[in-house]
């Protein structure tokens, strides 16, 4: 079978279109399912570590305008956490220079800023 450099263009286009179109529909599915919030994907400790303080309710009494940027930007020192310590899981995050402190148990979260 001859292949020529026009019947090769002819199948680029052709896997083209397809593919622009199942991306497309992959993308509206996608949107519903997730409520037009979009996909997040963790798979790094650091992400990991801030995705679940972050999907933790934050004590009342707390101010989250000012954690919410730490908890998404901030980078976790796990060096000095201790995720094993009981009965509330403690992490250290850095975040402009300066260091907080969270202890997360199984229904709140608080910050302590050192």
């Amino acid at each position: 079978m001859k292949l020529t450099l026009s019947t090769f263009f002819k199948r680029l286009l052709y896997f083209s279109i397809g593919l622009s179109i199942g991306m497309v529909f992959l993308n509206f599915i996608v949107d519903k399912k997730t409520n037009g919030q979009g996909m997040e994907f963790c798979y790094l400790p650091n992400c990991r570590v801030l995705k679940e303080l972050r999907n933790t309710p934050l004590r009342p009494i707390q101010d989250t305008a000012v954690i919410a940027p730490v908890l998404l930007n901030g980078k976790v020192i796990f060096s000095e956490s201790d995720p094993r310590r009981e009965p509330c899981k403690q992490y250290m995050v850095k975040y402009e220079g300066e260091r907080y402190v969270f202890e997360r148990c199984d229904t709140y979260l608080t910050y302590y800023q050192p």
